[in-house]
């Protein structure tokens, strides 16, 4: 029996709830400084690395705004390396994170880009609130 493969958005919803029942409670002081190298690290592991679209995810459990919170951190590739596996283009694999978080969740608390060239990474950063009604 061949187990049918789970929709972007329902493994997104997954991980999210994944990492609320077991995943690693990180503090966030400042979202604009995160250390992702760090907690990209810690995830590896922790052996909770994900793979979405040709790019590394990392979820942890963390506080936002004075409540629980689940941070998701998609690592997407700078370089043609990764456009030469799947003949996309960074911006378009950025783009279908961002389609799948918006058809995945009713709404989040935070979402933020930031390109690290020295790491040849950019980074979105996405938070939303542990909410007993979503």
């Amino acid at each position: 029996m061949t187990v049918p493969k789970l929709t972007h958005e329902e493994r997104l919803r997954d991980i999210f709830e994944t990492t609320i029942e077991s995943g690693t409670k990180v503090q966030v002081n400042n979202i604009d400084e995160i250390d992702y190298y760090s907690l990209l690290c810690a995830s590896i592991g922790n052996n909770k690395m994900y793979k979405m679209y040709n790019c590394n995810l990392c979820s942890f459990n963390c506080d936002f705004e004075g409540e629980e919170a689940v941070i998701m951190i998609f690592s997407v590739p700078i370089s043609t390396q990764a456009e030469v596996l799947d003949k996309k283009h960074s911006s378009e694999r950025i783009m279908d994170i961002i389609k799948t978080v918006e058809e995945c969740f009713i709404s989040i608390d935070h979402m933020s880009f930031k390109e690290v060239k020295e790491d040849k990474f950019s980074y979105i950063t996405i938070i939303k609130k542990v909410k007993e009604n979503e």
